[in-house]
C-alpha cells in the first residue's frame, strides 16, 4: 500500500462522515500531469467508496489551473455522460505543500487496442456528442490556443514543408465566429474509460472551457491519426457529424488549429500510449503520420 502523509489522509476523510477509514491506497498509471492515487474508503455504514487523488507539483501548476479543473468537474456533472464527481480541492497546496484534487473513482479502463475499430470509433464519437449536447453557457475559462499563430515554427523534421507553410497561413486568419459551448479541451482515447466493451465515462477535465466543438473534434482526430492513421480520424469525424446533425458544422479550420497547437519541436510519443499497450508508435511513425495528416487537412481546406 502506498503511504501518504497523515495530514493528507486526515484531509481526505474529513469530507466524509466520522469514523470513515482509509482501507487501501495504490498508484494509478497513465497520468502525465500529476501523481494519481486510488483510495478505498470504508464508510461508517460499511459501504465501500473509491476515490481518485490528483497531487500536483506546485512549481508546475498554478492555483488557477487547479481551480479550473475543479470547476470543470462541477460543470461536467450536468452532462449526460458519466464523469468523476468532484469532492474537494486544495489549489494552494496548504495541506502538504502540493496542490490537491479529490474526486470519485469511475469504473472502467482505457482501451486503445480495440478488437472492432469501427464499433469503437462509433462509441468514441457518441461520447463526444454527449459532452457537446449541453446547455452550459457560463464558465470562467474560455478557449485559448496553446500556440500563438504568428510564433509557430515550420517543422524542420517534415518532408512536406510547403504543406505546413500553407497550414500556418490558415491559422493566421481571424477565427470564424461561433457560439461557444462547454468542451473537454483534451478529449482523446486515453481519457475515455470502457467497461464491458461500452464507454463508461470520460476523465481528465483539467482543461474544460467554453469553446468551439471543433476543438475537441480536432484534438481527438489528431490523436487518432497518430495512433491508427488518417482513415481512422476521418471515420471518427463522419460518425460524429452524423450523431450531431444540425448541431455541428464542420470547418477544417479547427482541425488545423488543433494540429498546430501540438506542433512544438520534434514529435514525441505520448507516454500514455505505451502504458495502455500501444507500443508500435515511434518518433519516425509520428513524423510520417504528422505529414500525412497535415496533407489531408490541406486537401480539405482547398476543397
Amino acid at each position: 500500500m502506498v503511504q501518504l502523509p497523515e495530514r493528507l489522509k486526515n484531509w481526505i476523510v474529513s469530507h466524509f462522515p466520522k469514523e470513515t477509514a482509509i482501507q487501501h491506497i495504490y498508484s494509478l498509471k497513465g497520468s502525465t500531469t500529476a501523481a494519481m492515487y486510488a483510495i478505498n474508503l470504508k464508510l461508517p455504514t460499511g459501504e465501500m467508496k473509491e476515490l481518485v487523488l490528483r497531487q500536483y507539483e506546485k512549481s508546475q501548476f498554478t492555483a488557477k489551473e487547479i481551480k479550473q479543473e475543479a470547476d470543470s468537474l462541477k460543470a461536467a456533472a450536468s452532462l449526460s455522460i458519466e464523469t468523476p464527481q468532484y469532492i474537494a480541492a486544495d489549489p494552494e497546496g496548504e495541506i502538504i505543500g502540493k496542490p490537491l484534487l479529490l474526486m470519485s473513482k469511475m469504473e472502467g479502463k482505457v482501451d486503445i487496442l480495440p478488437a472492432n475499430q469501427a464499433a469503437w470509433l462509433n462509441q468514441l464519437a457518441e461520447a463526444l456528442a454527449q459532452i457537446h449536447h449541453n446547455t452550459i453557457n457560463h464558465f470562467p475559462c474560455k478557449h485559448k490556443r496553446y500556440q500563438k499563430a504568428d510564433e509557430i515554427e515550420i517543422p524542420i523534421w517534415s518532408r512536406k514543408l510547403e504543406v505546413w507553410e500553407a497550414l500556418k497561413k490558415v491559422v493566421l486568419r481571424p477565427e470564424p465566429s461561433y457560439t461557444p459551448v462547454f468542451i473537454h479541451r483534451d478529449f482523446h482515447p486515453a481519457n475515455v474509460l470502457w467497461k464491458d466493451a461500452e464507454v463508461n465515462g470520460v476523465v481528465d477535465w483539467a482543461n474544460g472551457c467554453l469553446g468551439h466543438t471543433g476543438v475537441d473534434v480536432g484534438h481527438c482526430r489528431w490523436n487518432l491519426a497518430m495512433l491508427y492513421g488518417v482513415a481512422a480520424a476521418d471515420t471518427f469525424l463522419a460518425v460524429y457529424q452524423e450523431k450531431m446533425g444540425s448541431h455541428f458544422s464542420y470547418d477544417v479550420y479547427w482541425d488545423i488549429v488543433s494540429l498546430m497547437d501540438v506542433l512544438e519541436g520534434q514529435p514525441e510519443v505520448y507516454p500514455g500510449w505505451e502504458v495502455f499497450g500501444k507500443t508500435d508508435i515511434t518518433e519516425e511513425v509520428m513524423i510520417e503520420r504528422m505529414d500525412e495528416y497535415a496533407v489531408s487537412l490541406l486537401e480539405k481546406a482547398m476543397e
